[in-house]
């Protein structure tokens, strides 16, 4: 049986688990407080105004996780609720200039953790990772989605 240090898997959740606590304590460290989940957040919104299960979807969390996080980040003034232009019942979440400000300061910060986490790893290896890691998200999404109980 393979112990866990040997599973990509422990690794993932692992490097996930350290990622999201130094990129916190970067932002804080530099003022902002804010999370890795706020930046993913802002980075996701950065395209353009987006309903809330947009944000669930992209984010995989529930709805109601996301209507906090929503709650969150309107409140710190980086995001605002507008109507949707097709069906103004609907509300988006959208970027204000404060959320473009922050976005920009979150993503400088985290741009050098990736430089740091990437240091003796070759661009041909980290594309082999992205490669393997997005088969194996694939693979746990397509079984949820088929209801596979052997995954």
């Amino acid at each position: 049986m393979e112990t866990p240090d040997t599973l990509p898997l422990y690794w993932v959740n692992r490097l996930g688990f350290a990622a999201r606590k130094e990129l916190t304590t970067r932002f804080e460290d530099n003022g902002l407080a804010a999370t890795a989940e706020d930046w993913a957040s802002l980075r996701f919104l950065a395209a353009g105004p987006q309903p809330t299960t947009a944000l669930s979807a992209a984010t995989l969390r529930d709805r109601t996780t996301v209507s906090r996080l929503a709650d969150k980040l309107v409140g710190k003034g980086w995001v605002q609720r507008t109507p949707d232009a097709k069906d103004r019942r609907r509300l988006n979440l959208e970027l204000t200039g404060e959320g473009r400000t922050a976005l920009t300061q979150m993503s400088a910060l985290a741009d050098q953790l990736i430089a740091q986490v990437s240091v003796g790893i070759s661009a041909e290896e980290q594309r082999v990772a992205a490669s393997v890691l997005q088969r194996m998200f694939e693979n746990l999404s397509d079984a949820s989605l088929k209801g596979n109980d052997d995954v």
